[in-house]
């Protein structure tokens, strides 16, 4: 009987726990966000305040603080763990999961196919590269890789390989 227990008591364990973004994955959301105190239509033609902060709770002309941005933000980033938390099917490092909570942020729902394998399979080589193709947004027509989303992905992956990484002081 304790032979099958104890993994059923595992599973359980890990698949209840929800990991949470850490301070550092906040501040990364934060930094390549920026505050913004007033809402406005994004590229995407949707309303944004704060630091990013979407939603029907954003609304044309509200004006916000900086700490009622954070609070926002917070409130948001948990559709965002709970994506990242469903999408993996391994436990993921703080780092690991930071990251891929940061990339979900910025461009939405989008660990599938390779990239969620990747992730799955613990192959960080393989997230690297997947994470790095997604520096690019539609200008004029067409697709140009911008250096803001370059180096945001560069900050990402970054984070995702090495959870000792300076990211304010070498990428940033």
């Amino acid at each position: 009987m304790k032979k099958i227990f104890l993994p059923i008591l595992f599973f359980c364990a890990v698949t209840i726990a929800q990991q949470k973004t850490t301070q550092v994955g906040v501040d990364i959301i934060k930094y390549f966000e920026g505050f913004r105190a007033k809402s406005y239509l994004c590229p995407a033609s949707v309303w944004t305040v704060g630091f990013g902060s979407t939603g029907t709770h954003v609304k044309p002309g509200m004006i916000i603080t900086e700490y009622e941005a954070e609070r926002l933000l917070i409130q948001d980033l948990g559709r965002f763990e709970k994506y990242v938390n469903r999408t993996a099917q391994r436990l993921l490092k703080w780092h690991e999961f930071d990251a891929l909570v940061s990339f979900s942020f910025n461009v939405g729902y989008r660990l599938k196919d390779e990239l969620k394998f990747a992730v799955n399979t613990g192959n960080t080589k393989v997230v690297v590269y997947k994470l790095m193709l997604y520096n690019k947004a539609k200008v004029k027509g067409t697709y140009q890789i911008l250096p803001g989303l370059t180096k945001r992905r560069t900050a990402e992956s970054s984070l995702y390989s090495n959870p000792k990484v300076k990211l304010f002081g070498n990428y940033l």
